[in-house]
């Protein structure tokens, strides 16, 4: 991890998510810096949640059942506003539409100009209040499937202590490759020995600043990942060829050429950025309400072609309880559309 990020101070993530109410149904947000330069479309899907579970506690629905988050535009740190429509308010799930606006914000209702202001997030969230949900229960064929497993619980004191336990290690971001703020705000602890299940990246999260993890930031861990994510996602075949070759194995001309295209894309990635099209999100539990120091993490994908990939995304507490489920599409491009010029934001 590059020094200069660690030696920030960092905002808490409860601070970088707290709103202010304008009016009835308007919020205001300050997108923080140390979230990304570009802010991560899970922290961004994590504040507009925050204005709809406050925008919905006096009805007695706090938490969000399922949300759908869409990215037409760029979002930028700074400040933006978020605009709710109460698309349906019922007794046990009220269903509301929300726009992250940024830019040529005003100081005054209506408090965006929709001719010069950008949609910059668009969400479909359904809330409840999950501790009061009851109904039959049953167990699936799935639960009892090796995908279900939780993966080796780690020795946490020796993690927090010294990043390793016999099985995990934290993931370092290698100095070559892009770095940006919220590189700083996660530590990931992956597999010493490569992928548990082929094509697979099981991890133990935690923030990095000690906060524990609320359902408010569930969004964000659903949205976070290691640089290393695409070497556990590929074929067992790709991943050996990313890896150096023992030292007393001769290679043929072919097997080197192809070690050699499969490093010229890993430094590729080094210069790509990977903008969210779109995220889902399903709560399957209420986290305690001091939230909880871990999550175990299991992501997938289908496919990785022509720039696009799809993640599939399950995150369970450390007793194994189901916590969340998430399915993202994602676009790979280069480094410099994320950093290009833009328009200069509006205070609000």
């Amino acid at each position: 991890m590059p020094q200069d990020i660690l030696k920030q101070a960092r905002a808490t993530f409860s601070e970088a998510t707290k709103v202010e109410q304008l009016d009835s149904h308007t919020y205001k947000i300050n997108l923080h810096s140390d979230y990304c330069v570009v802010p991560n479309g899970g922290y961004t899907a994590s504040c507009m949640l925050v204005a709809a579970n406050r925008h919905l506690a006096s009805r007695g629905q706090p938490d969000t059942f399922t949300a759908h988050f869409e990215y037409p535009n760029r979002t930028s740190s700074g400040p933006a506003v978020i605009v709710i429509d109460e698309v349906k308010l019922g007794r046990t799930l009220s269903t509301l539409h929300l726009t992250l606006w940024q830019g040529d914000l005003l100081a005054n209702a209506p408090w965006v100009n929709t001719s010069a202001s950008r949609r910059t997030v668009l969400g479909y969230t359904t809330h409840t209040n999950l501790s009061t949900f009851t109904g039959i229960s049953m167990p699936t064929g799935y639960e009892g499937t090796p995908a279900a497993s939780l993966p080796p619980v780690p020795e946490f004191a020796a993690l927090k202590a010294t990043g390793s336990d016999r099985v995990w290690e934290q993931s370092k971001w290698p100095g070559v490759l892009k770095t940006s703020a919220s590189n700083g705000n996660w530590r990931f602890f992956l597999p010493r020995q490569g992928p548990l299940s082929p094509g697979v990246l099981d991890m133990w999260v935690c923030l990095a600043n000690g906060e524990n993890i609320t359902q408010s930031t569930l969004p964000y861990a659903a949205d976070a990942f290691p640089h290393s994510l695409h070497t556990f996602l590929t074929t067992p075949k790709m991943r050996g060829l990313l890896e150096p070759p023992p030292p007393d194995k001769v290679e043929d001309a072919a097997t080197r050429g192809a070690r050699e295209e499969v490093a010229r894309r890993n430094r590729q990635r080094g210069s790509m950025w990977f903008p969210t099209v779109l995220l889902n999100l399903e709560a399957k539990t209420r986290l305690p309400k001091e939230g909880v120091e871990w999550l175990a993490v299991r992501v997938t994908a289908k496919q990785i072609k022509d720039g696009r990939f799809d993640l599939d995304v399950v995150m369970r507490d450390a007793d194994g309880e189901l916590v969340a489920l998430s399915q993202q599409v994602a676009l790979m491009v280069s480094w410099e559309r994320n950093v290009g010029k833009k328009r200069k934001e509006a205070a609000l």
